[in-house]
């Protein structure tokens, strides 16, 4: 049993630090850098500092697209070190991780949106937005800005 929680809260803190990595790869301007140029269109075009919500969603395809091969590379890398009964809940974890950080950063990124009546939720929209102003801040996604703040690109 407490090998399992430990498990979880270990693949926590890894989910956070490849989220961290891979969102810095997205800001890393070099001319072969697929991510970056795919990453690049949600702070330029779809939401720049000066347009930071809107009323609809405007896109998050560029990042499936950058971000999908790395993660499945690094997957298949925790496959061949974890064995399978722990690999299974490592993946599930991961994608819920996935799956609730994309969320919230939708909801961040919406006017009107339904979290907007949690405190918890206006610090990490304000956070984000700080994010969308100063590009080597506030690398995290999400809810968990514990790599920024361990790495000192934690801005309040």
């Amino acid at each position: 049993m407490y090998t399992y929680v430990g498990f979880c809260i270990g693949t926590h803190y890894i989910y956070n630090a490849l989220e961290y990595i891979l969102h810095k790869v997205g800001h890393y301007r070099h001319k072969y850098n697929y991510i970056y140029k795919l990453h690049i269109l949600h702070h330029k075009k779809h939401y720049p500092p000066t347009s930071t919500q809107s009323d609809t969603f405007r896109s998050n395809y560029e990042s499936v697209i950058a971000y999908t091969p790395p993660i499945i590379f690094i997957l298949y890398g925790f496959y061949t070190i974890i064995p399978a009964h722990y690999f299974i809940f490592f993946v599930s974890q991961i994608g819920v991780n996935i799956y609730i950080n994309d969320y919230i950063h939708t909801q961040v990124h919406l006017h009107k949106s339904w979290l907007e009546k949690y405190e918890w939720f206006l610090e990490v929209r304000r956070l984000h937005i700080t994010h969308h102003k100063q590009f080597n801040k506030n690398m995290s996604l999400g809810y968990d800005y514990t790599i920024d703040k361990l790495l000192n690109t934690y801005l309040e």
